[in-house]
């Protein structure tokens, strides 16, 4: 085939948004599965969220040290016999601690799942958190606090969140030197106990898992081996009247990390959708506002940017850099023109467009394939959302306008609602 390539290729906008058909089951005890069955290759990952995140301990570190410690032995095979027996079948088992879910996965070829599901329940019902383990752990996991806590980035964010959630609930209490030596054993094996349990449990599948994923998933986990309930799950109670600005002094520092922001909703919130992509305009990508002033034209910084986070129960809208000490007011200064300038402006067309083409982009990329797919369909189970989440964000997406964008603007970027947070000097 001839390719004239003095010729650009042709450009297609993309209209329409599919997701993967889902499949949904439950085992016999009541665990619901999730199977988004595609993809070539014979391969299969299977993520396992219990309801055991961080909100559920009510304890530092406890959830996040009882979810690594899982592959750390079990009461039949050491640490080292479970690593040679997964290496040996190609698998992998992976984990992660998050605020209101607790995951393992397992990435498997699909011919080998019944063998890796074997090991895998082995993992779940069986550790054996032997202390000699939890130590290395809780060693670990202390250097990396000492070291993440002398960047001002990080006290600024810390500070930030505790100004919003204070320092009782999860969202806003960050670790303290004191929290590694109140983690016990006991701690662990009792959270264990009452957090890996079937009742909230939810299986993801994604890939070429094969015909006898019911059974297989039946045989491993299928059986009642707790009839525990859930723990609580509480709402975080937010500081009714937050400071407006913080002042973090760390005279060594190079630098004085800049971090600016708002309380917001959760994904359930009418207006969430409008403000995502409100924030790619402020801040969500290189060619932002943001960017464009403060590191391009001015050049007061390396990077800048702004994000949602988004939990359960609440969110937040924060615009982070760090910058040189001298140039902080004036940063500080065009960050809230740039809000001044979305709340005043009409966003432009060509902005506008510019702006959906890389979301609608960025979205498709995010949903290429099976694994990926499973990964933002994960967050939904995680802030209980419906699959039409993601539709309803794509309708939004291409047909918000410039008027719509400025209203957000002028709702929640007024600047007596910010707080301001500076880290350093």
């Amino acid at each position: 085939m001839h390719i004239n390539r003095t010729e650009a290729p042709e450009y297609k906008s993309i209209d329409t948004f599919e997701l993967l058909p889902i499949n949904t089951f439950c085992l016999d005890n009541g665990i619901k599965v999730h199977v988004m069955q595609a993809g070539s290759q014979d391969v299969a990952k299977l993520d396992f969220l219990f309801p055991a995140g961080s909100v559920q301990a009510n304890k530092p570190l406890l959830a996040s040290i009882t979810n690594k410690a899982l592959t750390e032995g079990t009461h039949h095979l050491s640490g080292a016999q479970l690593s040679e027996k997964i290496d040996f079948y190609g698998a992998f088992i992976g984990q992660q601690a998050h605020f209101h879910h607790s995951i393992v996965t397992l990435v498997t070829l699909s011919n080998f799942l019944p063998q890796t599901l074997e090991i895998l329940e082995d993992v779940v019902k069986n550790p054996s958190f032997k202390q000699k383990e939890i130590d290395t752990l809780l060693n670990k996991r202390k250097q990396e606090f000492l070291i993440e806590g002398s960047k001002v980035r990080t006290l600024a964010t810390r500070a930030f969140t505790q100004n919003l959630y204070g320092q009782n609930h999860p969202y806003g209490n960050h670790l303290t030197l004191e929290d590694f030596n109140a983690l016990t054993r006991d701690d662990i094996v009792r959270f264990h106990q009452n957090a890996y349990i079937p009742k909230g449990t939810h299986i993801i599948v994604s890939g070429q898992p094969g015909d006898d994923l019911k059974t297989l998933l039946n045989k491993h986990f299928g059986q009642v081996w707790s009839d525990a309930e859930p723990l609580p799950d509480p709402k975080p109670t937010m500081i009714d009247k937050p400071k407006r600005e913080l002042i973090i002094k760390k005279d060594d520092a190079l630098q004085s990390a800049i971090k600016i922001g708002i309380p917001l909703f959760n994904k359930e919130h009418p207006d969430f959708h409008g403000m995502q992509i409100l924030n790619t305009v402020l801040g969500g990508y290189f060619g932002s506002r943001l960017m464009t002033n403060i590191r391009e034209e001015k050049g007061l910084t390396y990077g800048i940017s702004s994000f949602i986070m988004t939990y359960k129960h609440s969110g937040f809208l924060m615009i982070g850099s760090d910058v040189k000490a001298e140039n902080r007011p004036l940063a500080v200064k065009e960050i809230f023109s740039e809000l001044k300038k979305l709340r005043e402006e009409k966003l432009s067309d060509e902005e506008l467009t510019l702006v959906k083409n890389f979301l609608i982009g960025d979205m498709i990329r995010n949903f290429d394939g099976p694994f990926a797919t499973s990964d933002n369909y994960r967050g939904l189970i995680d802030l209980n959302l419906s699959s039409d989440y993601f539709h309803i964000f794509f309708n939004e997406l291409k047909n918000i306008t410039g008027e719509r964008l400025q209203e957000l603007a002028q709702t929640y970027f007024k600047e007596e609602n910010f707080i301001t947070v500076i880290a350093g000097k």
